[in-house]
């Protein structure tokens, strides 16, 4: 149902601006996990206490008592959503938008590939891209827990952890894939389908800052996020994983029947 040469085109374009977002992303997990001894966490709650209104703006209050707690809090408050978010806007652009808007659209699809597999193959590399990122990192997060904090990580909620930022992360993509399929040129892509979820951390942001903007939590998406119920160990996080998968999957079949009916100039 995917056409090979095109997915292994895509994966190749992968592969090359990866290795930059798992870089980066290896270099925060490690130096975040790193200094969850006591006397760098002494310092990152100093700073907690200096600028309370930064750092709850983009998510770095909450718990620390644990290795999972630190590690929610300082990697998946802000980097662990944001970073893989730009990676994610930047494919979609690539394998989707680009081709919509420079007209070579109709290039693949003067090849005997229907629009279906054509869309398809660009949204199984997608995905594909995604969770190879997330799984690399859950990697390095446990292999560095291990060797740095041997016995200290819970890690099958360690586990859950990655598996709902993949969810999240799905759902992001979901928003920029359904923008890409829908509009003919760049500007409206990068309006809707990056502008919205850059929109909705913003929400998420001015949420976090003080009590009288908490409400504003329910209109982003990243709310759905279940980071602290997992640390924490209460209930609600397979309710807020299923609305996330859901959502996604609606925002994705939606992108592909646009695409199926969109005017390529063809």
């Amino acid at each position: 149902m995917i056409s090979l040469p095109l997915f292994k085109r895509n994966m190749l374009y992968t592969a090359k601006i990866g290795i930059i977002f798992i870089a980066i992303l290896t270099m925060y997990t490690t130096m975040i996990i790193y200094m969850f001894d006591p006397a760098m966490a002494e310092m990152l709650t100093q700073y907690q206490e200096m600028m309370p209104g930064i750092m709850a703006a983009v998510g770095m209050t909450g718990s620390t008592g644990t290795l999972l707690a630190f590690i929610n809090t300082y990697l998946y408050g802000f980097i662990m959503l944001v970073i893989p978010m730009v990676f994610e806007i930047i494919l979609i652009n690539k394998f989707v938008m680009k081709y919509v808007d420079n007209g070579s659209m109709a290039c693949l699809l003067s090849t005997p590939n229907t629009r279906v597999k054509i869309i398809i193959t660009q949204l199984t590399s997608l995905i594909l891209s995604v969770a190879l990122l997330i799984t690399l990192i859950t990697g390095i997060g446990l292999l560095s827990c291990a060797i740095m904090f041997p016995g200290d990580l819970d890690i099958g909620r360690y586990l859950q952890l990655n598996l709902s930022a993949f969810l999240l992360h799905m759902l992001i993509s979901s928003i920029g894939f359904l923008a890409a399929c829908f509009f003919d040129e760049s500007k409206g892509f990068f309006a809707v389908g990056a502008g919205l979820p850059i929109l909705f951390y913003l929400i998420q942001m001015i949420s976090n800052a003080g009590e009288k903007f908490k409400d504003l939590k329910y209109c982003t998406i990243f709310t759905l996020f279940p980071g602290d119920k997992i640390v924490e160990g209460i209930s609600g996080v397979l309710s807020l994983n299923v609305t996330m998968a859901v959502m996604a999957a609606v925002l994705f079949i939606l992108g592909v029947i646009r695409f199926k009916q969109k005017d390529l100039f063809i």
